[in-house]
């Protein structure tokens, strides 16, 4: 009996052996693949990439925006001094201002030079 007792006790030493190894491989199995983890990363990567891009062409859009502005603001400064000028040129070429100009500078009416055309033929 003593011999069987024996191999109770080593058989009980050999399932405590084997069961830490089957504990370790059920550690080494993943719930995650390989492969997930690749797509994981490709999708993380894809994300960013996006990201920046949408930030970049937001940039680009606003940059645009304000160069837009700015052309219309010139455009607006621009079309106010032409009516300044405009109004300068009428105020300035009105008939009694020439005529005046013409007198300061000695110049005279001669009805023989003056040369009539009459437009409503």
């Amino acid at each position: 009996m003593s011999n069987l007792a024996r191999k109770l006790q080593q058989n009980q030493v050999t399932d405590l052996q084997q069961r830490p190894s089957n504990k370790k491989k059920q550690k080494k199995v993943s719930k995650i693949t390989p492969f997930e983890k690749i797509l994981y990363l490709v999708f993380i990567f894809a994300c960013f990439f996006m990201g920046t891009k949408i930030i970049k062409t937001q940039a680009a859009i606003y940059d645009t925006n304000l160069k837009i502005q700015n052309v219309k603001n010139e455009i607006a400064d621009g079309k106010q001094r032409n009516s300044e000028l405009k109004m300068k040129i009428d105020e300035l070429s009105t008939y009694e201002r020439i005529w005046q100009k013409a007198k300061e500078l000695g110049l005279n009416i001669d009805s023989n030079n003056v040369k009539f055309t009459d437009t409503s033929k």
